[in-house]
């Protein structure tokens, strides 16, 4: 049987875990009844208190805990340098761990770093498309009073820091940029279209077309998934001439489709051009090098882990933070 925790007393009793957490206290901001109703119940599930936790918190422990999807995307990479570098000149020990897009494992890490080790948490969370909910278990993390910075993807109801990219403007500036290149047949890639993230680039890339008087055609939005595959739709796309350019959402997808058109004798970018997110030598050395979105991922890190080390010193209580970032276009010789 797993340790009894907050969230269940507050499922039980109908407070929040933030009431909760100041009776068990002995907060003077809540009443005598509450508090009697809430220990009392606490009592009776033989409820434990993260001491260790605590006594970490008020000796300031200077180790901090990221958890990214996977150290092979560059743009994760470019976030943990920045926010070691930032961790690093402040005093601070960083642990990193990888949940490879599992949320059973982003679970299993999060289990373990509930123990009190760490000061402060910097989280990308697993892919869980469209999902308003969080696991128990960071939801435990943030009870124990442990800062958290959610950076890149961000579930919206879960209440912390916020560090992410303008995903919706991203979209927008590249209908724009290939409009500006005399492209008006715009197809749009998307193999993450039910995450967030992809529902925001998508809003975006539609916005782009209603401002420069372009007729959205759902037959160019391409939601990747296990029922069709790249090679058929962009290959049924491209030699029917319904398309002179296409956004994609997801850097890997983008160079093999920049493979495809090439292999299929299309010229890039006088036939059709190219544009993909994350810029990096990926984009940079294919040929012809693609015009990308530049994430700025080494300021995305410096900037969440200053939000979190600042949180930590501080121990304040002022209202979360959101930063959303600008992306810039990184222009190359597909478009």
């Amino acid at each position: 049987m797993s340790k009894p925790t907050i969230i269940d007393i507050s499922k039980a009793t109908g407070f929040s875990k933030s009431t909760i957490s100041k009776a068990l206290s002995d907060s003077k901001e809540i009443s005598k009844k509450t508090k009697s109703i809430i220990v009392k119940y606490a009592k009776k599930i033989n409820y434990k208190p993260n001491f260790y936790a605590s006594h970490l918190r008020k000796s300031i422990v200077k180790n901090v805990a990221i958890i990214i999807p996977d150290i092979l995307n560059y743009y994760f990479a470019k976030v943990l340098k920045g926010a070691q570098q930032e961790f690093f000149n402040r005093g601070y020990d960083l642990m990193c761990f990888f949940n490879e897009e599992s949320v059973s494992k982003e679970k299993k890490i999060l289990e373990k770093l509930k123990n009190g080790s760490i000061a402060g948490l910097m989280i990308s969370p697993a892919k869980n498309p469209f999902s308003k909910k969080i696991s128990e278990q960071l939801i435990e993390i943030q009870d124990y009073k442990i800062p958290i910075v959610m950076f890149d993807r961000i579930v919206g109801d879960f209440k912390c820091d916020k560090v992410f990219i303008d995903d919706f403007q991203s979209s927008f500036n590249i209908v724009k940029h290939l409009v500006s290149k005399g492209k008006r047949k715009i197809a749009l890639v998307s193999p993450i279209h039910d995450t967030l993230i992809g529902k925001q680039r998508y809003d975006g890339y539609k916005e782009g077309l209603k401002v420069e008087k372009i007729d959205y055609d759902d037959d160019l939005y391409i939601p990747l998934n296990s029922g069709n595959t790249i090679q058929s739709e962009i290959t049924k796309l491209a030699s029917s001439k319904k398309i002179d350019s296409i956004i994609c959402i997801e850097q890997h997808i983008t160079v093999a489709i920049h493979s495809l058109l090439l292999n299929l004798n299309f010229n890039i970018p006088k036939d059709i051009a190219i544009v993909g997110f994350t810029d990096g030598p990926l984009f940079e050395y294919t040929k012809p090098s693609i015009t990308s979105v530049n994430q700025h991922g080494e300021y995305i890190g410096k900037l969440s882990a200053k939000i979190l080390i600042d949180r930590i010193e501080n121990n304040n209580d002022l209202d979360f933070v959101e930063e959303r970032v600008p992306t810039s276009l990184t222009i190359r010789k597909s478009t």
